[in-house]
């Protein structure tokens, strides 16, 4: 495997979520050494120092759990933060969201109750312009991008906002896309509910060094639905 060649792909990837990069990650990696695979995670880690679900595999590679079994805890993981936001979110509702988040994605899947989605376009990037069309192609929700500056306008009509994360800290704040924290804040002034989604896997310690990531504080949140 050319390091460098999974290096430059692994910067490309700017519009996917953490678990989408958390999979991608263990394909590249599933048929190396440990050393090998702990050497190149641990480059990765440096260059998306805001995801822990990057971290979480490194941790995993040093105990020498092979990539199999990281695999399924990955997806156990998810499917049991599903499991959690099915019971706690299971109505009816207006959402607002940002960027684009495969555990979002899983939720609005599987949820039977009719949703009207609105989503940030996110930018830069756009990963919101992704999402939508993903939700819009897999689901019966209604979907519906905004711009980034109607923000205040749809959070007024929304129930609750739902969000992912790319790392949750040991303080209670979250690392996400930029945008995140005045979203935060913005539902905080029209008395909305904040709700993060996010498997156990995103429980690392993290600092947000690209300018595309930022800290919502736990003061801003009003819950974090976890496995």
């Amino acid at each position: 495997m050319n390091k460098f060649q999974v290096f430059a792909e692994f910067s490309r990837l700017n519009q996917e979520g953490s678990f989408d990069i958390a999979q991608w990650i263990l394909n590249k990696i599933e048929n190396c050494s440990f050393e090998k695979a702990k050497e190149i995670v641990k480059d990765l880690q440096h260059l998306k120092p805001e995801m822990g679900i990057i971290s979480w595999i490194y941790s995993l590679l040093e105990k020498e759990v092979d990539i199999t079994h990281i695999k399924k805890e990955l997806e156990a993981s998810l499917k049991n933060t599903i499991k959690n936001a099915l019971e706690i979110l299971n109505f009816e509702a207006t959402i607002t969201t940002i960027s684009n988040s495969y555990t979002l994605f899983e939720f609005f899947k599987n949820i039977e109750k009719k949703l009207r989605i609105y989503i940030l376009k996110s930018e830069p990037g756009g990963e919101g312009v992704v999402f939508a069309e993903k939700i819009r192609a897999s689901t019966l929700h209604e979907v519906m991008l905004v711009n980034d500056s109607e923000m205040h306008i749809v959070v007024e009509k929304s129930d609750y906002i739902l969000i992912g994360a790319d790392s949750v800290l040991e303080n209670g704040n979250i690392i996400n896309k930029v945008g995140s924290k005045l979203l935060a804040i913005v539902a905080n002034y029209y008395k909305k509910p904040f709700f993060v989604l996010a498997d156990r896997t995103k429980f690392f310690e993290a600092k947000p060094k690209n300018s595309i990531f930022e800290i919502v504080p736990n003061g801003l949140i009003t819950g974090i639905i976890t496995s």
